[in-house]
């Protein structure tokens, strides 16, 4: 009986404990994310005979050395990409390792991300700084590299880097605690975009052997600048996103993630609905 009083008393001081659900990097760790991304495409709504679908699964891994200043440095790497797409009417699968049975358009596709890289820099306090060495991603085979291009990769990484924190608070939280998230994000192909998420602390749980705060959201992408009339995609009304996020309050990481986003894009005219589901998971935290 004792032991039992014991454990509920610890839960519930979890439960009512603040928390600070910051990202804390720990210098001299390699990080390992899988993520498998669905994407449906209605092109059926604009007259295409079918809907495209895609289903793939990405490895990430993060290196992260400290630095004297006390900065932390976190080297980004897309170490592998498979899956499969409908693509002219046939379903087809694809591997990084292998891409030379690949359409061409997928090879270009996958080449473009697998093997890149750039760094997150972040101060001694956990606070980002900024996106460094981004060049590997946007270098053409020919090793020449256009100013677009370079700003283009930033804009990725910053979407990966913001990827990493959706959803969390910036201020301690305890359960039952909500929160609003308003910031703006530059899409490279659909520019910039507003998004206001509402999030709340649901519980402390265990997940893998370890205390980890729940939080789940919902919320609201709105087309941020004038330029409907200068950019052939942009961001519709009505695009929505929702889903969890699992915190370890030991190791201060994202260990999963399940996201899903209602999107309907504007291409020439034409409404596409846009369904995309994302699972990420840490599937390892290993000491270099």
């Amino acid at each position: 009986m004792a032991t039992v009083s014991l454990t509920t008393s610890m839960h519930v001081w979890a439960e009512e404990e603040l928390q600070s659900l910051r990202l804390r990097w720990l210098p001299g760790y390699i990080y390992t994310q899988e993520t498998l991304t669905e994407t449906t495409t209605s092109l059926t709504a604009i007259g295409k005979p079918e809907d495209q679908k895609m289903k793939v699964i990405q490895t990430t891994v993060i290196d992260v050395v400290g630095h004297e200043s006390g900065e932390k440095r976190a080297k980004v790497t897309f170490k592998s990409l498979t899956g499969e797409v409908s693509l002219k009417g046939k379903k087809q699968s694809f591997d990084s390792a292998d891409l030379s049975r690949a359409d061409p358009m997928i090879r270009a596709s996958v080449g473009q991300s697998v093997g890149k890289s750039f760094v997150l820099a972040y101060g001694p306090d956990d606070q980002f700084i900024e996106v460094r060495d981004s060049t590997s991603m946007s270098a053409s085979p020919d090793g020449i590299v256009a100013l677009d291009q370079i700003a283009e990769a930033k804009q990725v990484a910053d979407l990966y880097r913001r990827s990493l924190e959706m959803g969390l608070p910036k201020m301690a939280v305890k359960t039952g605690d909500r929160w609003t998230a308003q910031e703006s994000v530059d899409f490279p192909s659909a520019g910039m975009v507003n998004v206001e998420l509402h999030a709340k602390m649901d519980a402390v749980v265990d997940y893998e052997g370890r205390r980890h705060a729940k939080i789940t959201f919902e919320g609201e992408m709105k087309r941020a600048d004038d330029s409907v009339g200068t950019r052939t995609v942009t961001l519709g009304n009505g695009s929505k996103t929702f889903g969890q996020v699992l915190f370890d309050l030991e190791r201060c990481t994202v260990s999963f993630g399940a996201f899903r986003a209602d999107i309907k894009l504007e291409i020439g005219g034409k409404v596409v609905p846009v369904r995309q589901q994302v699972t990420t998971r840490l599937s390892s935290l290993v000491k270099k």
